[in-house]
């Protein structure tokens, strides 16, 4: 019986062994510690293998980076030209959202305007968004407060106050807007500069008509 426990012993000490020492085991002791050393090297704020700085996270969509939140960092442009793409998207949703509350005017002139801004302006918006989506610019979804505030009182006029509001603001932000997409129009990226030079002649085409009709609701 001694014989027979010391033989038992032998054995499971030798299977013990050959665990430790197998392939199995020792891929699993290297994985724990590549586990740890990944920990602590992002802990010290080291890059994640598969993942440089300017590539950030692959998996965040638009390209933005995730930690550090910088747009530009991992867009395909600058950031003079990443900011006219975002002020541009945030124009262009105001024309195309102040033209459909303009749709319900009784002024022929004012509600024929107004469809051509919605017209003019989806189209616009929707190249501009293909543009952001290339060069990996996230354009913003919602107003700042201020538009927001703006459209919100718009939507309490009526009648002659209501189109003169919206004839005399249509003259102020397309003033302004052919101001942006000037600046848009010196941009180093191609894409963005034919984009701008585009637009120019369509927003300049609406300012002059909303000048006209301006004139005649004095």
């Amino acid at each position: 019986m001694k014989t027979l426990n010391l033989f038992g012993l032998l054995i499971a000490g030798a299977c013990t062994l050959q665990a430790c020492h197998s392939p199995e085991s020792r891929a699993g002791s290297g994985d724990s510690a590549m586990k740890d050393s990944s920990k602590t090297d992002t802990a010290g704020g080291a890059v994640p293998m598969g993942s440089s700085p300017e590539q950030g996270d692959s998996s965040n969509a638009g390209g933005m980076a995730t930690k550090t939140g910088d747009v530009t960092n991992q867009s395909k442009v600058d950031g003079d030209e990443a900011t006219f793409m975002t002020k541009a998207a945030i124009g262009g949703m105001m024309e195309v959202d102040a033209g459909k509350m303009a749709l319900k005017s009784t002024n022929p002139k004012v509600k024929a305007f107004a469809a051509q801004m919605v017209a003019d302006h989806s189209k616009a918006n929707a190249e501009l968004k293909a543009l952001a989506l290339n060069k990996k610019i996230i354009l913003p979804a919602e107003y700042p407060a201020e538009e927001k505030a703006h459209l919100e009182a718009m939507k309490n006029m009526k009648g002659a106050d209501f189109d003169k509001h919206y004839i005399d603001m249509m003259v102020t932000d397309h003033d302004k807007t052919i101001a942006l997409f000037k600046t848009g129009s010196q941009a180093q990226d191609k894409a963005v500069k034919d984009f701008a030079n585009k637009t120019i002649p369509v927003i300049t085409g609406h300012f002059e008509k909303a000048k006209a009709i301006q004139a005649g609701l004095k």
